[in-house]
């Protein structure tokens, strides 16, 4: 099975303040569920789950908006982070972004900003462990 989202993604965009700087972020107004039976089953994500979309430095926003055609994978990605900096994560960070990339696919992301995408995740995103069983 590849990579799915059986639910369409239901959200409302804000602002909010963070390091000083007014910021764009959403929350989900209803759960959001993305399937990969590759990396991690069916995974939920609940409704006021809130996600900055893809964290990109300002610089490049140009060519990766934080908001783009990837923004429901940039959604599960941010799930599993925050589930893994709280130790709770069935997935450790290297499996992580393997799934955002899997998601990304799913999002109709072409393979070059894909790769770049998923590159960048892998050497500068967030480091975490699976949570033990």
């Amino acid at each position: 099975m590849n990579a799915s989202f059986p639910t369409q993604i239901d959200y409302t965009p804000f602002r909010t303040l963070v390091n000083g700087t007014f910021d764009d972020a959403i929350r989900l107004n209803r759960d959001f569920f993305f399937a990969d039976s590759k990396f991690c089953d069916e995974t939920t994500i609940p409704a006021g789950f809130v996600s900055d979309g893809a964290s990109v430095p300002r610089r490049l926003w140009k060519w990766f908006p934080p908001f783009g055609k990837y923004l429901e994978a940039a959604v599960v990605h941010d799930w599993f982070c925050v589930l893994g900096h709280a130790g709770e994560s069935p997935i450790n960070s290297v499996v992580a972004a393997k799934v955002f990339r899997e998601a990304m696919i799913a999002c109709g992301v072409g393979r070059t900003k894909r790769n770049a995408m998923y590159f960048a995740v892998r050497v500068g995103g967030p480091k975490f462990k699976a949570k033990k069983v």
